[in-house]
């Protein structure tokens, strides 16, 4: 895109994109260029510059709408088409994380929450709201890999249950994360998501009745992807690379599910970072039966993956804000 970004700039306004972000078709392209050959409005020695973009156009075009890519959506974030439903956020007054995330939260199945997070004043964020830093203990990994001798359990995670979201087949999660400056990526971790029903995870079988998992990960240099518990989508990788995470800065992060129709693979799940679109996937199954709906957030964070090479180095931090959820 960054070949096309440098055409546009060189062409005089034929080839721009469209108000809606999508760029118009090669026979309009051509017709532009006819056009302002016409009139003397375009240099003919600059033609070829024109007309490689209209080709550099039609392959991105292309590669945008072929079936189940990691794609751009042209679509504005989800928060801007949904109604907020809920934004849970941790209160001054409660005198233990603990305390804050099971009444501010509404939480359910909550761990890690009695040493690995403290709350972060609106100063602290600077967000004009409050948050919460949760703690990697040097040489934690995932939660299972604390059940060994002498390994420490890292990161925290619960579990919500919107009454705003009942039945719902679609919703959007908001939130955001700052990683401290010199934070060490290691091999990746987990950050929360969306999730319905049983919430599958850590090596789970999803059948279509047990629910859905959707959460976030870092992984190495902190590249960003989606780490579905889906129907044939088990713990995969989806769109490594897509985007990376900054250290030292807030960064904002929206996710959008769409459950599938039972018995047809028309799910959907998009990611935008700070506002804007980074990945799409179409043609996912969530669900096998209408009783599986989207619940609430997911919050779950630790370093892993299992096993020594997963495990942070060193103390590190990570800090949450700005929860937000919204329905149609």
């Amino acid at each position: 895109m960054q070949l096309i970004e440098s055409h546009r700039e060189n062409t005089d306004g034929l080839a721009g994109c469209r108000p809606d972000g999508r760029y118009p078709r090669a026979s309009t392209l051509v017709k532009r260029i006819a056009e302002a050959l016409a009139r003397g409005a375009l240099d003919r020695r600059k033609l070829w510059l024109t007309l490689g973009l209209a080709t550099s156009v039609g392959v991105a075009a292309t590669e945008a709408s072929a079936g189940n890519r990691d794609t751009s959506t042209s679509l504005t974030p989800c928060s801007k088409r949904y109604s907020l439903a809920a934004s849970p956020r941790p209160l001054r007054h409660q005198e233990t994380a603990k305390a804050s995330i099971r009444d501010d939260f509404g939480s359910e199945r909550d761990w890690g929450t009695e040493n690995n997070v403290k709350l972060l004043t609106i100063h602290a964020t600077g967000l004009g709201e409050t948050g919460f830093r949760v703690l990697y203990p040097e040489g934690s990994s995932s939660p299972s890999d604390a059940d060994q001798d002498g390994v420490a359990r890292g990161g925290m995670g619960f579990y919500t249950r919107e009454a705003a979201l009942e039945d719902d087949d679609r919703a959007c999660l908001h939130y955001r994360v700052r990683f401290e400056p010199e934070f060490d990526f290691v091999k990746g971790g987990k950050l929360p998501g969306l999730y319905g029903a049983e919430a599958p995870s850590g090596g789970d079988e999803v059948d279509g009745e047990n629910g859905f998992s959707m959460r976030l990960m870092w992984r190495e240099e902190g590249q960003g992807e989606l780490y579905p518990y889906i129907m044939d989508h088990e713990g995969e990788s989806m769109g490594r690379g897509a985007w990376t995470f900054p250290k030292g800065r807030w960064i904002s992060v929206e996710q959008e599910v769409i459950l599938n129709t039972p018995g047809k693979d028309d799910g959907i799940a998009r990611v935008w970072i700070d506002g804007r679109p980074t990945l799409e996937r179409k043609g996912l199954a969530y669900r096998t039966t209408e009783d599986v709906a989207i619940d609430g957030l997911m919050f779950s964070t630790f370093f892993g993956g299992t096993g020594e090479g997963w495990r942070t180095p060193r103390d590190q931090t990570v800090d949450f804000a700005a929860f937000r959820i919204y329905a149609p």
